[in-house]
């Protein structure tokens, strides 16, 4: 699983020669429709593949040249490694020729090669003319560095050459993350009878084996890979920069459309609403301007939206600046993907750039806190891009799936945050969980904001439950977690906890007034024992209100002066009284009546009943007929 993996792609005008180029270097013919055969043009993507003198195995992408195809073109061109744009000795640089050019710029192809195809149709002195002419067209392009070979894919002149430096620029090139989450875009979809669906595509990253579920997105269609090809060869896994055929069990080819996208489930986040860096091109002729109806392209996709400029009031040619895609469909993306915008209609290639996040809000034009954290999305620096992402206690596993880097090296980032004292460790079961100090401190903040806004207003209360808290929070966290994070924030001395309520560390300072109507309350119950009155009249009889008496007695409850029993409120020193009492006589009697103790207690049967039913819930007594014994304590 190791092993690197690598695609090489054409781009270039139509008729010259791309497609006999790849047959030259591999062998085989790219063209696949009845259509291409008989128009000598390349309309859909073609595939091949070929072994370098290294030893390497190269994927191999044959991209249309028509203007018609351009969409098309943009669906190969996503992940290639080395891109031959080829030019006829003929012709020189053509119109498409600078398209595909701007788009290979835009998608930031790292690395191409020149080839003059049909070289043995002109003499040297005119190949001479060639090279300096594509050297001025190319200087401020991305392709100003690159290689030039001369070549004839007809009689094989120049082939061998051609695979030499590919094999020496491929020498370079950065191995793809097999480590990371699975993340494929469709190019091809098709049936096979017997078989049933069958997808193909680069894979971006990750590793695909056999049994393993995936998601197909935006769709969010659930299967499982039933075999794998891989250069036509069937395999048991296939790694990131490979091209790859999968058989999917359970999906109907009528569910899967080109620009989907074969990904591991629940890791990449799906969106109408797109955060960019968008560069002009230099030769585009107007600004980009607010609410711009554009063509989208991302990997295999194309999707109609909208541009919402966030920086300038428009963006001139050759200037970039931050913006938002309002898209009619929704799309998979994720942060540093590339993308292209064309001209609604007619089409044409105008800008392109780098995606900065998948948004849930349309935000603010010209807002600098807005601004600021696009800003470091951009830059990508990956302690300040971790440490957005913990906005909330995250485990390293989910983090490393949201930013689709390898665990490791996240660990290690992890680390570098610690030390500077960036992030707090909390912690679910035994999995750490990892916070933003900074977002951890502001919950706190809201917290004690609210736990303090309720012991003020309700300052009997004890405390905000748990349960509301969370929902005056907004927290969306499990149940589980959500307790869990509570205790340690209790544990750490942030606040108190007292069974189900949250307290300030110094609890609820109670009114004088309040305090006054507690220990009237208190006075009251002193002189009646076992026949306390209804609440509402001890309201009354100690000015409180009504709608507060609750608040009072539960107060005294919740602090241990008073029982409630069935609705009545009795004092604690007299249960404890009357459960004594009522020991001593069953000690002497055996068994007795309700009004045996009716008469024990002073009281009358509307009370008698509850205590007695009370004390039998604590099995101080235990019920036989219409008599009490002695419970089993």
């Amino acid at each position: 699983m190791g092993e690197r993996h690598y695609l090489v792609g054409t781009a270039g005008h139509v008729d010259h020669g791309k497609t006999e180029l790849i047959r030259a270097l591999s062998g085989m013919d790219t063209d696949r429709l009845k259509e291409e055969k008989q128009r000598g043009i390349s309309i859909e993507l073609g595939f091949a593949h070929m072994l370098l003198p290294s030893g390497r195995q190269v994927g191999m992408i044959d991209v249309p040249g028509h203007e018609r195809f351009v969409r098309q073109m943009l669906a190969g061109a996503s992940g290639m490694d080395v891109v031959l744009l080829v030019i006829a000795a003929d012709e020189g640089i053509m119109p498409q020729t600078q398209e595909h050019i701007d788009i290979l710029t835009l998608l930031g192809i790292p690395r191409g090669i020149v080839v003059i195809n049909k070289a043995d149709l002109v003499d040297n002195e005119w190949l001479d003319l060639m090279d300096e002419e594509i050297h001025n067209k190319l200087k401020d392009t991305a392709f100003n560095q690159a290689q030039i070979c001369r070549v004839s894919a007809l009689t094989g002149q120049g082939i061998d050459d051609l695979r030499d430096i590919i094999d020496n620029l491929l020498s370079d090139v950065e191995s793809k993350k097999s480590t990371g989450p699975v993340r494929m875009p469709i190019d091809r979809v098709f049936s096979i009878q017997g078989f049933g669906t069958v997808v193909t595509g680069t894979l971006h990253s990750g590793t695909i084996e056999l049994g393993q579920e995936l998601a197909i997105e935006p769709s969010n269609i659930q299967s499982k890979v039933r075999s794998l090809q891989v250069y036509n060869k069937k395999v048991n896994f296939a790694g990131a920069g490979q091209r790859v055929a999968v058989n999917l069990a359970g999906v109907d080819v009528s569910e899967v459309v080109r620009g989907s996208v074969l990904v591991k489930p629940k890791v990449f986040k799906v969106g109408k609403i797109l955060d960019l860096k968008v560069t002009n091109l230099t030769t585009a002729e107007k600004p980009l301007v607010q609410r711009q109806r554009v063509r989208f392209h991302i990997g295999t996709t194309e999707i109609l939206g909208r541009l919402h400029l966030l920086e300038h009031k428009e963006i001139n040619p050759g200037g970039e600046g931050f913006a938002q895609i309002l898209l009619e469909e929704p799309v998979l993306a994720a942060p540093g993907d590339r993308f292209v915008l064309r001209f609604y209609s007619p089409t044409f290639t105008i800008a392109g750039g780098k995606i900065l996040d998948v948004s849930e809000l349309k935000l603010k034009r010209f807002k600098e806190s807005v601004l600021a954290q696009l800003r470091i999305k951009d830059q990508g620096d990956p302690l300040d891009l971790l440490e957005r992402e913990m906005d909330e206690p995250r485990a390293a596993k989910d983090l490393a799936n949201r930013l689709h880097v390898n665990l490791d090296d996240l660990v290690e980032n992890l680390k570098s945050l610690e030390e500077q004292e960036r992030l707090e460790i909390w912690a679910e079961d035994d999995v750490a969980l990892y916070w933003a100090k900074k977002d951890a401190e502001t919950w706190r903040e809201k917290l004690l904001k609210v736990v303090k806004a309720n012991e003020q207003e309700f300052p009997l209360r004890g405390g905000i439950s748990r349960e509301e808290l969370k929902t005056r929070l907004g927290i969306l966290w499990s149940h589980r977690r959500w307790q869990m994070i509570l205790e340690q924030g209790s544990a750490r001395k942030f606040y108190k906890i007292s069974g189900s309520k949250v307290q300030t560390n110094e609890g609820a300072q109670i009114p004088l007034s309040i305090m006054k109507g507690l220990n009237d309350l208190r006075s009251l119950w002193q002189t009646i024992k076992f026949m306390p009155p209804e609440l509402s009249s001890a309201a009354e009889k100690c000015g409180i209100g009504k709608a507060e008496i609750q608040e009072y007695a539960g107060y005294l409850c919740d602090q241990g002066e008073w029982v409630s029993i069935s609705g009545f409120y009795f004092k604690s020193e007299d249960i404890q009284k009357a459960k004594q009492s009522l020991i001593e006589l069953l000690g002497l009697k055996g068994e007795v009546g309700v009004a045996e103790v009716r008469e024990l207690w002073e009281t009358s049967r509307k009370y008698t009943v509850p205590l007695l039913e009370y004390f039998d819930q604590q099995r101080v007594t235990q019920r036989k007929g219409d008599k009490r014994i002695l419970g089993k304590i």
